[in-house]
């Protein structure tokens, strides 16, 4: 598949930093820390109640807000220690289940994104709904189940994802990382997104196979869709490339970009078994309008 430059499909073009790095070359915290957070406060993290404060007002900023003016999905707090960490997780699980999270373990920092509700939210929901209703039609909804909020950890962070899955077969451990990931943000956040697909791909080493971005704008009513994946280049060091495959635009005229397709055995580690019906998940033209038509129903 060929890939086609983003800037052509109405989204900005990604920085060739991100477009030329390998997992062998991770960024250092700091870049994870800045890139695509800039205008972000630097928080002082005191006690659960101040973070929980901090996070209501944000999340009241963002409901409240006009679809053209949408504050930060981002907060960042330091230092955090570990302990802090696993206590801030406990309540994120038990009240706060649209907080993402990434923790950087050197700078004791935590980058928190508030998932908004609304399309927002839906755009990945619905998305799942209809990839598993691909994968359920060839019998496998119990091989590729969902990873849930688990933190996977890379090289001297940890992150979460929006949706993720994974073949229990060949990954049964609850540590090994997902084949399929998933992020999305408001279209404002795209580049932090893009360091997003660059870490799962990077600092899973190649073990994420696809990661999706999902860029929605509530003013538009438009959905960006990115596919990104590792590209093997042809070099004496073999240097492993996070690189755009695909990128879809989706508004209410018109579904640009041409189809969406997850490769099989990407997904499952295996190769796809015809006689059973098994193949790659293609989305159509056809299909992607249903999707964008769910999000922005389920959004009224």
């Amino acid at each position: 598949m060929s890939s086609m430059p983003a800037e052509q499909m109405g989204v900005p073009p990604i920085p060739s930093a991100i477009q030329s790095l390998a997992p062998s070359r991770l960024p250092d915290m700091h870049y994870y820390l800045s890139k695509g957070l800039e205008g972000v406060e630097h928080q002082e993290f005191c006690d659960l109640q101040s973070f929980m404060g901090a996070i209501e007002s944000q999340a009241k900023k963002l409901r409240s807000a006009n679809a053209d003016e949408y504050p930060s999905l981002y907060m960042i707090f330091s230092p955090v220690t570990q302990d802090q960490l696993a206590n801030i997780e406990h309540v994120r699980d038990t009240h706060y289940k649209s907080l993402r999270f990434m923790y950087l373990n050197d700078p004791k920092a935590l980058i928190v994104k508030i998932v908004p509700s609304g399309p927002h939210e839906f755009a990945t929901e619905a998305f799942i709904s209809s990839l598993m209703e691909k994968v359920g039609g060839m019998g496998l909804r119990r091989a590729l189940p969902s990873v849930g909020r688990t933190t996977y950890q890379g090289d001297s962070n940890g992150k979460q994802a929006d949706g993720g899955f994974k073949p229990w077969v060949a990954r049964p451990l609850e540590t090994d990382w997902p084949t399929l990931v998933l992020e999305c943000g408001v279209s404002e956040s795209l580049q932090r997104l893009v360091v997003d697909a660059q870490w799962w791909l990077a600092n899973s080493h190649g073990e994420v196979k696809i990661v999706l971005l999902f860029f929605v704008s509530t003013t538009t009513q438009t959905i960006h869709i990115q596919h990104w994946e590792i590209d093997n280049m042809p070099n004496l060091q073999l240097i492993a490339t996070p690189t755009i495959k695909k990128t879809i635009t989706i508004n209410a005229q018109a579904v640009s970009g041409g189809t969406l397709r997850l490769d099989f055995q990407k997904l499952f580690l295996r190769p796809p078994v015809a006689s059973r019906g098994e193949g790659d998940f293609t989305f159509t033209a056809q299909d992607l309008r249903d999707y964008y038509d769910d999000v922005w129903r389920a959004a009224q």
